[in-house]
């Protein structure tokens, strides 16, 4: 018996450890509105479903994306860390040459390493 609540216990604490966050945003291939918070590095942003995530380096899951280079500069020197709206459209990674995709003059490294990225027409701060 002692056993058994022990392995309960244990594969409680697992589930709770990786299971998502009730507050994480599901962004899929296809979508073309995606609200978030975005971190900006590498010359692509990197958008966030939990506010707490963009405060962490290196944290997952995240989508990689860009817009124009006139709106990344913009983006980056006003939204950092800032929940977002960002209206686009995706590309699956597959499509990537050399490493990078390229969307208006702004290179996708693709950083959170996802299965599609965002090529960005517009990036807002959400209301």
């Amino acid at each position: 018996m002692k056993t058994i609540l022990t392995l309960a216990a244990a594969l409680t604490l697992t589930a709770c450890a990786s299971g998502p966050s009730s507050n994480t945003y599901a962004y899929a291939p296809g979508d073309t509105s995606f609200t978030g918070w975005v971190r900006f590095a590498n010359g692509e942003f990197q958008l966030y479903g939990d506010e707490d995530q963009v405060l962490q380096p290196f944290s997952r899951p995240c989508v990689s994306g860009a817009a124009s280079r006139d709106e990344m500069a913009r983006a980056m020197g006003d939204l950092g860390g800032q929940k977002v709206r960002i209206t686009g459209r995706t590309v699956a990674w597959s499509e990537a040459a050399n490493g990078r995709i390229e969307h208006a003059r702004s290179d996708i490294r693709n950083d959170c390493g996802g299965a599609f990225v965002i090529l960005a027409d517009d990036i807002r701060p959400a209301n």
